[in-house]
């Protein structure tokens, strides 16, 4: 199953992340997401404060959906950089990189 059509799953304190194997390659089915200090992350640009203001709307529902909640900052009113980490597991898991696709699937620019 296609990592956008899965749904996020709990994970529970102590649970293991992803080995580096794992994480790169399905970093490579993210497009536009980097690994960061042990996050993926991405920069969305967007025309104006309303426009980023809507998409972190769009991504806490979308969030609130799946159970799986981002680090989100907005730069310069034009920028919402949006990073992924799963704390339970002291690092990235599967939900990571299904919710970078969701976000992927929106269709926002980088």
């Amino acid at each position: 199953m296609e990592l956008g059509q899965q749904k996020c799953t709990t994970y529970k304190p102590g649970s293991p992340p992803l080995t580096r194997k794992d994480t790169i390659e399905l970093l490579g089915q993210v497009p536009g997401w980097a690994l960061s200090n042990g996050r993926i992350t991405r920069k969305f640009e967007l025309p104006d404060v309303a426009a980023c203001i809507a998409f972190f709307t769009e991504v806490a529902t979308l969030s609130t959906q799946e159970g799986h909640y981002p680090d989100i900052c907005m730069k310069e009113s034009r920028y919402v950089e949006i990073s992924y980490y799963t704390y339970p597991a002291g690092g990235l898991t599967l939900n990571d990189f299904i919710m970078a696709c969701k976000l992927n699937d929106m269709g926002k620019t980088q």
